[in-house]
Parts: structure tokens; C-alpha cells; sequence
């Protein structure tokens, strides 16, 4: 993931889809990295890790698949899926259209974020 991470363009357009309080469109890894990465990761116990189900397409387009594998600060496995849709130019990844399981999203936040 570090590999997909250093190929986002600083300027990435990444819009995340879903029904939590986390989505919305961000202009910017520096903006999109704090605003929701930088709100769930101090909730787990451990490290968000992402496992790789699926690359689909190729080119200008592509399409991953992923579970999110981390396990909350109540102990509680965090397991969303993820589907991101990515475009490239040449290298980089200059947008992306993310969906996530807002079901574990939501309920994470709902326990731990007010603590």
C-alpha cells in the first residue's frame, strides 16, 4: 500500500463515496490524508492494513479491491471493504472515486470517536 500511496499526485482528486461522516470530496493528499485516514487511524490498536482482493482494468483505469484490517481500541475487528477506482496519467494516480463499507465505518466512529 506504502507503492500506492507514493504514486498519488500531491494535487490527487479523491472523492469518497458512502453514507458517514467522512465523505466528501478533497482536493489534495494533504487534504484528504488528515481528514479521514488521520480521523480513524488513532481509534485502532493497531495498524490500518489493507489486504488486496482484486485489480481490475489497466491503463488510464483502474479498479482495486480491498479489506481494511486493523482491530479497534475496544478490540473489536475493523474489516470494511473498499473499492477505489483510479486514474492514471503515465504513473501517477491523479483521482480516485473511493466507496467503503459505511456500515464499520459508522460504527467505529460512533463508539470510539467521542471517547
Amino acid at each position: 500500500m506504502n507503492d500506492f500511496f507514493d504514486r498519488l499526485a500531491d494535487d490527487v482528486q479523491w472523492t469518497l463515496f458512502g453514507q458517514h461522516p467522512l465523505a466528501g470530496a478533497y482536493q489534495g493528499r494533504e487534504e484528504f490524508m488528515p481528514a479521514t485516514i488521520g480521523k480513524v487511524r488513532p481509534l485502532f490498536s493497531d495498524a490500518l492494513n489493507f489486504r488486496i482482493r482484486g485489480l481490475h482494468g489497466g491503463g488510464a483505469v483502474t479498479t482495486a479491491e480491498l479489506e481494511g484490517v486493523a482491530t479497534a481500541r475496544d478490540g473489536v475487528p475493523y474489516d470494511p471493504f473498499y473499492v477505489w477506482v483510479c486514474r492514471f496519467e503515465k504513473e501517477t494516480i491523479v483521482e480516485v472515486h473511493a466507496y467503503i463499507d459505511s456500515t464499520v465505518l459508522n460504527g467505529i466512529l460512533r463508539r470510539l470517536s467521542q471517547e
